[in-house]
């Protein structure tokens, strides 16, 4: 509600009254969501393949500023982005910062993501930023947003590795998780309720087969598979013949050849996010429940008192910092603790004579880079074990670059 900026009319909790010519849509115009909410459409290809598998997946309403649509069909942009597009500009942008109202739309996209970044949704597509000067080319993305920040950097890293490996297999194995978007709307108001990791059940796939794959009686012009009601656990360990998210990321891991060491910290992710769907380790919220209702000031009365809140605050804060062990959030996994010292042992600043070493390699790369012989079986160019490294104390030079 905090974030839930709509008019009552908007919300369709009053009578439109007369138009606001500053807002869009006059601030009377109805809008089903929040912009802090799900998505309200799909724009990938997969899920407009066919005007009826498009009206089955997107079945909830989407909202969108008929000029914007109008000019983004004109200019030749597809119907799906384009409507995903006008349905962002169906709102008002909420924040302008100094220096970025006056700006040329031809080189940046300063306006653009001032719209864009202001409607936080579940999943958000972000087009490439106009390209600087030796800058790092950043190509398209879409942001994973629905998961909460947890109390470690080791859940932290869990969850994003987790979903990360999971988009990985999706496009390697050709897998097909579509549902109807009142479906997602659904699972996210079951998602919000207590317990809902053991207690709810959420709408999933039921075959995310690819295409190749699936019996040869589906149509392409038909709707999906129909989806089921399923438990976290059969979502994220499996059942019958539903694989399961985390063994996808497994073979995943297994079709790309992963080393043992790498392997070693990723199944440790795996199997906190294993545990947490079957309910060996308790979630963030279910211990902060249990902290609060063990808490010697708590009283039944689902008052929070200063001193119950302190405590959790120096609790969660202290086993982010790796102070406070918390098998029944962590299992076997341990943080190590974290504090300033030895944060800045490493010296920033580049001895004298390591320009000279530079130097050296920069010309012993320009010379290979224009050599006729383009074998990558040279010492030069394949890494070595033995290579010595290049320190201020021992600059790089053809004598010591081998052992």
């Amino acid at each position: 509600a905090s974030v839930d900026d709509r008019t009552p009319a908007e919300r369709g909790e009053a009578r439109p009254s007369a138009e606001d010519p500053r807002m869009s849509g006059g601030g009377v115009r109805r809008l089903a969501k929040s912009r802090y909410d799900s998505i309200s459409a799909y724009i990938s290809q997969q899920a407009h393949r066919s005007p009826s598998v498009a009206r089955h997946l997107n079945d909830v309403p989407c909202e969108t500023d008929e000029a914007t649509l109008r000019v983004l069909a004109g200019e030749g942009i597809d119907e799906p982005l384009a409507r995903h597009l006008a349905h962002l500009f169906a709102r008002d942008p909420l924040v302008a910062f100094a220096g970025a109202i006056e700006v040329d739309d031809a080189a940046t996209t300063e306006h653009f993501e001032s719209l864009n970044s202001t409607n936080w949704q579940t999943v958000r597509w972000k087009p490439p930023p106009p390209p600087t000067p030796c800058g790092p080319r950043i190509g398209w993305r879409t942001e994973f947003r629905s998961m909460e920040v947890q109390l470690t950097d080791f859940e932290n890293a869990a969850f994003t590795v987790f979903v990360v490996l999971l988009t990985r297999a999706m496009l390697v194995f050709d897998l097909d998780l579509l549902i109807p978007l009142s479906k997602v709307d659904e699972n996210m108001s079951r998602a919000h309720a207590v317990d809902a990791v053991g207690a709810q059940r959420f709408w999933f796939r039921s075959d995310m087969m690819p295409k190749g794959v699936r019996p040869v009686s589906a149509s392409e012009d038909a709707p999906p598979p129909e989806c089921e009601e399923m438990t976290m656990r059969n979502i994220i360990c499996g059942k019958g013949m539903f694989p399961g998210l985390v063994p996808l990321c497994y073979a995943y891991l297994d079709y790309i050849r992963c080393d043992e060491e790498s392997f070693k910290r990723v199944d440790a992710y795996l199997t906190l996010v294993r545990r947490r769907a079957n309910g060996e380790l308790m979630t963030a919220a279910a211990w902060m429940r249990r902290f609060v209702r063990e808490h010697p000031e708590y009283r039944r009365d689902s008052v929070v008192t200063q001193g119950i809140a302190y405590d959790l605050a120096r609790a969660c804060d202290d086993i982010g910092r790796g102070r406070r062990p918390c098998p029944e959030l962590l299992g076997d996994a341990s943080v190590e603790p974290l504090g300033p010292d030895g944060a800045y042992d490493t010296q920033l600043t580049g001895a004298a004579d390591r320009g000279a070493a530079v130097r050296k390699l920069v010309d012993r790369l320009w010379k290979r880079a224009g050599s006729s012989d383009d074998s990558l079986d040279s010492t030069d160019t394949a890494p070595s074990p033995k290579r010595a490294r290049c320190s201020p104390s021992s600059p790089c030079s053809s004598s010591s670059t081998e052992s």
